[in-house]
């Protein structure tokens, strides 16, 4: 059942069809065939004619020439004469029905008269050479002029008059190519309306080559025919449900980004507040403890600094845990400051290779959405670069112009031959993040070697301002520029 099933899979797809072309050769092909073989028919019934006329008429042509040849003569004499004046008058009337030429010869074997009983009329030379093919030089009939009583005085010969056959045939031959000349002209009235009816396909390709590029407001023709105009008005409501689930499913999206954002910027607000707070207070509990112990008990001056080194830590660690869920100065100083802070801290920790940053445009008043997710897909790309290879050096480029905003993140690694723990959600964060603002996400690879990441986000995703997205990382689980001479590794790549 399965391989039966795979080689169903397997079988290709019938060849397309170009209808217009496809009825155009069919008919014209039928209207050539049907003159071919009328031609090759008339051809044939014209040699059956002649051989038929050869074998029933020729003894009758030869009581009509001996006629002819003894009327009017003495019975006594065995002259000539008849010969010479000899002009087959009596074969006149019925000579053209039965298309025949007659050659009369004395008995020296002399010709006297040689006659074809047809009218002046153009008939093709090649067709009469075919003619001549088909019934073959041995066809003809032989007979003996005699004169009463019982003397010969010549002989004739009855071939085949090709002339008038061809003639004939020719005539035939003109009315069948005339018929094909007229279905072929019907050919050309069919194909006129054929091919305006389906004029529209052109138009419904390009429909589909727009929905393909993802512009889901392209919408059908309305073509004449009836049945297209009913398959494009049936894709015209699946586009629209299409267009809306799609709408509907970008707003969820975003505002899953948006409770996301807000989640962990409250989270933040809190670690700082709270928990900073409390560490701020045990570290000066501790230094307080270690000022009084080196005067009044120096044997708790190591526990007093164990106790104000973990603190320290500690206070590092969640100076690096909020710089991940709320960018340092992106709010404050904009995305260009915020980018150029995250490469040259990127520098200063891993100086073996050369980071570089080009913006174009005004990228600083971009949607609040647009900017956090650029900074987002900014720092989760420069953290798989460096963890999935060795890159010699990793470029950064945003560009705003008219036609949106586009970025690419590109680096020269080698990376892995397959996916690290954890490594494919930084990627479907950022895929997310890119649809859900109606963009294009793209992950490629480079030659020789390389990865380059690309996001393209259309014009409307730059002033989105229906559902605000706070400052702060959806996928703040990345690494981070690194903030007080400490930086993290995120959890997922």
């Amino acid at each position: 059942m399965e391989s039966a099933a795979r080689k169903t899979d397997a079988t290709p797809p019938p060849a397309a069809v170009d209808l217009k072309r496809h009825l155009l050769i069919r008919i014209s092909l039928f209207a050539l065939g049907i003159g071919l073989v009328a031609s090759l028919m008339l051809l044939y019934q014209a040699r059956n004619r002649m051989l038929s006329h050869m074998a029933r008429t020729g003894s009758t042509v030869e009581r009509l020439i001996n006629s002819e040849v003894n009327s009017g003569r003495d019975a006594f004499r065995r002259s000539l004469d008849g010969l010479v004046n000899l002009d087959l008058e009596s074969l006149a009337g019925i000579g053209p029905f039965l298309g025949i030429c007659v050659e009369v010869e004395d008995i020296y074997n002399r010709p006297v008269v040689s006659r074809c009983f047809h009218d002046e009329a153009y008939a093709p030379a090649p067709l009469r050479a075919l003619l001549g093919l088909l019934v073959g030089p041995d066809v003809q009939y032989k007979g003996v002029i005699g004169a009463y009583p019982g003397v010969k005085v010549g002989e004739f010969v009855l071939r085949p008059d090709l002339d008038s056959e061809a003639q004939g045939v020719w005539a035939q031959i003109r009315t069948v190519i005339g018929m094909s000349v007229g279905i072929l002209l019907l050919n050309l009235l069919i194909y006129r309306p054929v091919r305006r009816a389906l004029r529209p396909a052109d138009q419904i390709l390009a429909v589909l080559g727009r929905m393909e590029a993802g512009d889901l407001g392209a919408r059908m023709p309305r073509p004449r025919l009836i049945e297209l105009r009913r398959i494009a008005a049936g894709f015209d409501h699946m586009a629209a449900q299409l267009q809306k689930n799609q709408q509907a499913q970008r707003q969820l999206a975003l505002r899953l980004l948006a409770v996301r954002e807000e989640e962990r910027r409250r989270l933040a607000r809190e670690l700082h507040d709270e928990f900073g707070q409390c560490l701020a207070s045990v570290g000066a509990e501790a230094a307080y403890i270690t000022a009084r112990a080196e005067i009044h008990d120096p044997a708790l001056l190591p526990a007093a600094r164990a106790v104000a080194g973990v603190t320290a830590h500690m206070m590092e660690s969640l100076q690096g845990i909020l710089h991940q869920l709320r960018p340092v100065g992106l709010e404050e100083f904009g995305l260009h400051a915020a980018l150029e802070q995250m490469v040259a801290g990127w520098q200063r920790r891993t100086p073996e290779c050369a980071f570089r940053l080009q913006v174009e445009g005004r990228v600083d008043d971009l949607s609040d959405g647009l900017t956090v997710s650029l900074y987002r897909i900014v720092q989760e790309s420069l953290t798989n670069a460096l963890r999935h290879g060795a890159p010699g050096q990793v470029v950064v480029v945003l560009v705003r112009d008219l036609a949106g905003c586009r970025l690419w993140v590109e680096n020269d690694g080698e990376g892995r031959p397959g996916p690290s723990p954890g490594s494919g959600l930084g990627v479907l964060g950022m895929r997310e993040r890119v649809e859900a603002l109606g963009g294009r996400f793209a992950l490629e690879p480079l030659h020789p070697q390389g990865m380059r990441v690309v996001a393209d986000f259309p014009p409307e995703a730059l002033v989105l301002k229906d559902l605000h997205l706070p400052e702060g990382g959806a996928d703040a689980t990345s690494d981070s520029v690194p903030h007080h001479g400490a930086a993290r590794e995120s959890d997922h790549a």
